[in-house]
């Protein structure tokens, strides 16, 4: 059943945020162990106790071997900081580039198995239920291997504060501005979060030092991972990117926030997605096949569209030949030939016959 996978809508902010709090406690704890195996960010600078044994799947031969980390490590995680943060730029991401850089720049996964395989084939829904200012909240289902039946995954949009200054110069009975606003707003830089173990451990570190990152800021270097900071979101993440990016009920939902943000007095508001509503929007995500399609993809799409609509218009402007009837065709070569005079044919017209009647009489 649809409403299963999304589950009630009363009490999922208190859902999302007890996972989050559960989350943080966790880390706090795991790092104030005395035997912490959590290489911290001053460590990964070059504070290096050689007495403190860590282990890394870096330059690992097989899926699970590990050996101990050496100060050369550390100089490569130094590396691969540097190459992921050089994807980014600025404050933010867009769900675009979510999209492209999980496509072209994957964490590595059982052959072709990759986040952005599972999003296509494992994710089909993922429903805005819940908004407060430039933040939204996102439900999804969870995959066919969790110990949960639904995902959280919290989206702030940088450019909120933009958005609501758009909204400020514009008439207070102006319909159209909110939906345009709503669908420029979801095209500019985000950030995001996911309460699932992919993002937690694999994909937090990447998030925190790209500057996109709507959770708790995760220092820990994911040593075992992900050390090559791979990819950049969960499975869940891309699905919501996804529908950020293009579908109709992502843009409805921003646009009736952003004409309370319009109707507002302080350019302040909250909008929440009744359960009918949401169900019916689960429904119908689910019963469609969704893909994710990178920059790539659209545009050999719309190369795609664009040859097939110039082939359509050239054909359109070939000048068809009109064939004349096999009587007029007889006539023409019996006068050229001198089998039909120009007077007698004008005689017989003259007298209503038609070219094919001339053709059968005259036997031509």
């Amino acid at each position: 059943m649809v409403d299963s996978i999304l589950g009630k809508l009363r009490g999922h902010v208190g859902e999302a945020k007890g996972r989050a709090e559960t989350d943080k406690r966790e880390r706090e704890e795991a790092e104030r162990k005395v035997n912490s195996v959590i290489l911290t960010k001053r460590e990964v600078q070059g504070e290096w106790d050689a007495a403190r044994t860590l282990y890394t799947t870096l330059g690992a031969t097989g899926p699970k071997s590990m050996r101990e980390i050496t100060a050369n490590d550390l100089a490569q995680f130094r590396h691969n900081m540097e190459i992921a943060r050089s994807n980014f730029t600025g404050d933010g991401i867009t769900a675009r580039q979510v999209i492209d850089l999980a496509s072209s720049k994957p964490l590595p996964g059982a052959g072709s198995d990759t986040d952005i395989d599972r999003a296509r084939k494992q994710i089909n829904m993922a429903i805005p239920v819940s908004a407060v200012n430039n933040e939204v909240r996102f439900i999804t289902n969870a995959g066919p291997d969790s110990d949960v039946n639904r995902h959280h995954v919290l989206v702030r949009f940088n450019a909120f504060s933009a958005a609501v200054n758009k909204l400020m110069s514009a008439k207070s009975k102006d319909n159209k501005t909110p939906k345009q606003t709503a669908n420029w707003l979801r095209k500019q830089k985000l950030a995001f979060d996911c309460d699932c173990g992919r993002h937690r451990f694999f994909f937090r570190y990447i998030s925190t030092i790209g500057n996109f990152n709507a959770g708790r800021d995760e220092l820990g270097f994911p040593k075992i991972r992900n050390p090559n900071l791979k990819g950049v979101a969960c499975k869940h993440v891309l699905r919501v990117m996804s529908e950020i990016d293009t579908s109709t009920t992502v843009l409805n939902f921003l646009t009736k926030h952003m004409e309370k943000v319009h109707a507002s007095a302080d350019n302040r508001a909250r909008h929440n997605m009744r359960q009918a509503e949401a169900d019916k929007a689960a429904e119908k995500q689910a019963a469609r096949k969704r893909t994710i399609k990178t920059s790539e993809q659209r545009a050999k799409e719309r190369a795609r569209v664009q040859e097939r609509n110039a082939l359509n218009a050239a054909s359109k402007k070939v000048k068809r030949v009109k064939v004349k009837p096999v009587g007029t065709r007889k006539i023409e070569a019996a006068l050229k030939s001198g089998k039909l005079a120009e007077s007698d044919l004008e005689v017989l017209r003259r007298f209503g016959f038609t070219d094919k009647q001339i053709a059968d009489k005259l036997g031509v």
